[in-house]
């Protein structure tokens, strides 16, 4: 008989960035669901808690909120150091934290364009580093960054998001390559368009239709879409995947080939 596989989260400690709404709620309530503790992380407290409050709801398992901005250095080390202090481990970073900006490259002012990088790329390493050095250097773990299908696109009226993606995929198979020899897997999730998105709920309807016709399954990603991917690549069910992307988009990105 073969290795029994397992996605059990049971007596994981996870992190989750950007878990104050949309994705990251998402995400780290399928963590929980299966069993991990959770430490949520965002710039707004008051949406934090309210995600807390629900996620101790429906699965009991142990919440904590830290506040964070994660392209602060100081105050990722502290908000890490929090995490250490309350459970004295971290198995699983999920760093999920992004934001858009929208502008042509001739266009978009240097201040837009700093915000999408220091969140999207430098937050997603400064992280990982401050993870990685508190806890997984010793004992490996698991990190998860939430890429985009536009990491593998361009756009003429986005362009630092993409760059960012695209960045943010280079980034996760450069630490998967640095930190294999030390039982640390770093893989990536590129989402599609979601319906509980960055860009969904500021979207007006007949651009979401047009959206939606363009991916092969006819619909937006929904809840639970992105959650098999997840426990995959945070569990000990991945024992050999490492600096991948899991693309999980209904088939959008072939209609690029």
């Amino acid at each position: 008989m073969g290795k029994t596989i397992s996605f059990d989260m049971t007596g994981k400690v996870a992190i989750v960035t950007g878990a104050s709404r949309g994705l990251g709620v998402e995400l780290a309530t399928s963590l929980a669901e299966y069993g991990a503790d959770l430490a949520l992380m965002a710039g707004n407290e008051e949406k934090l808690k309210k995600t807390t409050a629900s996620i101790i709801e429906k699965t009991g398992v142990k919440v904590i909120t830290v506040k964070v901005d994660i392209s602060n250095e100081q105050s990722v080390q502290a908000a890490v150091k929090a995490v250490m202090d309350e459970y004295g481990k971290i198995d699983v970073l999920v760093n999920n934290a992004g934001i858009i900006r929208y502008g042509r490259p001739e266009e978009i002012s240097a201040a837009d364009w700093r915000d999408c990088i220091d969140v999207d790329v430098t937050g997603t390493w400064l992280m990982s580093k401050e993870v990685v050095n508190a806890y997984m250097l010793e004992h490996g773990g698991r990190i998860v960054n939430i890429c985009s299908v536009n990491s593998f696109s361009a756009s003429p009226t986005a362009v630092v998001y993409h760059v960012s993606k695209a960045a943010e995929a280079a980034l996760t198979k450069s630490c998967a390559a640095a930190w294999a020899g030390n039982g640390i897997y770093v893989n990536g999730i590129a989402p599609g368009n979601m319906q509980n998105g960055e860009m969904a709920p500021d979207t007006p309807p007949a651009i979401l239709e047009n959206i939606r016709n363009k991916v092969p399954q006819r619909r937006l990603g929904g809840y639970g879409d992105l959650s098999g991917a997840l426990l995959f690549l945070a569990s000990d069910a991945n024992t050999y995947t490492q600096g991948t992307i899991i693309v999980c988009d209904g088939g959008l990105i072939l209609e690029s080939f």
